[in-house]
């Protein structure tokens, strides 16, 4: 925890230090709808916005500023600052995948304009207030928390109320990227692929294929059955290969800006609202990746199993009912074309078995480690709870 008990009222230079009360002279301008001359900052104090490293290429910090307005009146306004570390986990794949790039551009300029499509009455993201990058990259954000919202613990998976509503909100995001997409010049290049990208394999080859043999050595240790196993041998191409194939763009899918992590962490739910936060990792591609991802690492299980086709169905009327809002149906895919979108990429669902599923579920345990996470003695941390039947396991890994 770091305080300062200065008064911030002058109006001089920029401040680039995200640390110093000044530097959010435009920030509390925004939030308060006021002038910078009508208030003055008096206090600041910052504390971790986590428990641990929030993630894989930053870290969050809670900012809690004092403000005296000029009538006397004084209150605290509370915000999140994201700032890119290299002693964050994975810091150092912030240069290779541009990922607060990404992110500035969505909460910036992206969600606003999904925003406006819907003229405010859906929001998708905490509002953005500034970014700097240098001398570190920094985004100033909305502090979910202190607006009502809470993120789930991770150990725990959605019901099929909380998963509808989460389907919806991500049908009107997609919906919202189309029509943004058709109506705007094309993304940024930022967006032109997912972290699959045969631009950048090298070392994460061996990293999965390291992930891939854990894997089938904790199924065959747990004794699972050998028709799932004999399945899992057929795998006989590479899975960062895969997943590179995967993620190629396709002219013919219905392509959408994807959040590209939808899971628990990446959610906060308030009484009768959620957000999506941290699109560090946003692609524009098929809509199947999020649909997938979110499904098979936030769903419970026994919804996933008796109730796959029917999410799928549910996101699907929710897609239908946000083109007839933006007025424009004619963006709508077939639903037998939005199934076999995700059957094309339904080998997606092996490499998140392999890969993102037993990390977060790791990530409930104890401290992410990298380096257990690429280590080829991986067995331990495959405890997921998820279970695959045999209708799923063959029709999305075939």
């Amino acid at each position: 925890m770091s305080s300062t008990g200065e008064i911030a009222c002058n109006h001089g230079e920029t401040v680039v230090d995200w640390r110093h009360l000044d530097f959010y002279r435009d920030v509390v301008s925004q939030d308060l709808g006021l002038p910078e001359d009508e208030f003055c900052l008096r206090n600041l104090s910052v504390t971790n916005a986590t428990d641990g490293q929030s993630g894989f290429t930053s870290l969050l910090h809670r900012v809690l500023v004092d403000v005296e307005l000029k009538n006397g009146e004084c209150e605290q306004k509370s915000y999140i600052v994201k700032e890119n570390s290299n002693d964050a986990i994975g810091g150092n794949e912030e240069e290779n995948y541009a990922l607060f790039e990404k992110e500035i551009e969505v909460f910036q300029k992206l969600i606003p304009e999904f925003e406006k499509l819907f003229q405010y009455k859906v929001k998708f993201g905490p509002r953005f207030y500034k970014a700097v990058k240098s001398p570190s990259t920094v985004i100033v954000m909305e502090d979910l928390n202190a607006s009502g919202y809470i993120m789930r613990s991770s150990s725990n998976r959605l019901n099929l109320s909380d998963s509808r509503a989460v389907l919806s909100r991500l049908a009107k995001f997609h919906a919202a990227s189309a029509v943004y997409t058709k109506q705007n010049e094309a993304y940024s290049k930022f967006f032109g692929s997912g972290m699959f990208d045969g631009d950048t394999a090298g070392a994460a080859e061996v990293y999965l294929e390291n992930l891939k043999k854990s894997f089938v050595t904790s199924l065959r240790e747990r004794n699972c059955s050998n028709e799932f196993l004999d399945l899992i041998s057929q795998w006989n191409k590479n899975l960062y290969v895969v997943g590179a194939e995967l993620f190629r763009l396709n002219d013919n899918d219905f392509n959408v800006l994807n959040h590209g992590d939808l899971w628990m962490n990446n959610l906060m739910f308030g009484e009768s609202d959620l957000m999506m936060i941290d699109f560090q990792i946003a692609f524009y591609g098929s809509f199947s990746f999020d649909l997938l991802q979110f499904i098979l690492c936030t769903v419970e299980v026994d919804e996933i199993i008796n109730k796959f086709d029917e999410l799928v169905e549910f996101y699907w009327q929710e897609l239908q009912d946000a083109f007839q809002i933006l007025y424009h149906s004619s963006l709508l895919p077939s639903l037998e074309n939005l199934k076999a979108d995700v059957d094309r990429h339904g080998f997606f669902a092996a490499i998140l078995l392999v890969e993102a599923i037993p990390l977060m579920s790791y990530m409930t345990v104890g401290q992410l480690n990298m380096d257990l996470m690429s280590s080829p003695e991986l067995k331990d941390t495959y405890k997921s709870p998820f279970i695959c039947h045999k209708r799923h396991f063959n029709v999305l890994f075939r």
